[in-house]
């Protein structure tokens, strides 16, 4: 039984793959590589912002470009009735 215990306190003692993500760096070697995935990252998420930006102002120049092409639509007709 005592030996279940244990291997049980050593299973929860033990640092997850999960858990050892969120550690902080050891040495200055660790740390230079956790800012600069920290920056690739950024720019990756700028670069997405960027790019759905961009794709949307294109969709609204084209709309605006094919309402602008087409002639404006006639006036409507007035029916007077018949007196």
């Amino acid at each position: 039984m005592r030996a279940h215990t244990f291997l049980i306190l050593a299973l929860a003692a033990a640092p997850f793959p999960a858990l050892a993500q969120n550690q902080v760096p050891v040495n200055r070697s660790q740390q230079a590589v956790e800012g600069i995935n920290r920056s690739i990252e950024s720019r990756a998420e700028s670069r997405s912002i960027q790019q759905q930006n961009r794709f949307e102002t294109n969709q609204l120049q084209g709309q605006i470009q094919r309402q602008q092409s087409l002639p404006p639509p006639p006036p409507p007709q007035i029916i007077v009735p018949g007196r």
